[in-house]
């Protein structure tokens, strides 16, 4: 059987996901109970992986970066924007 379409998965094991952070499976998984108390995003209870959206806005929102095509954090963005102006009055 060959592989038609290229599927990019976006669950991935946590080797994959140390490699995205740029350390080794060990360095990973030594910090990993102090990144998970800084908002890291959990594995999944049941495969174990990673969803790797969710660890890329971690990455984004440690750095500061907010990504504008993302709808929360244009969401929160006009919330933050629209409660700022109420109290202006």
């Amino acid at each position: 059987m060959t592989i038609r379409f290229v599927i990019e998965p976006r669950m991935v094991p946590p080797e994959k996901i140390a490699r995205r952070l740029g350390v080794t499976l060990a360095v990973f998984d030594a910090k990993r109970a102090d990144l998970e108390a800084a908002g890291f995003p959990k594995p999944d209870r049941v495969l174990g992986n990673y969803c790797l959206e969710a660890v890329d806005k971690w990455i984004d929102a440690q750095a500061g970066l907010t990504r504008t095509e993302d709808p929360s954090s244009a969401q929160a963005a006009m919330i933050a924007a629209v409660r700022g102006k109420a109290w202006v009055k």
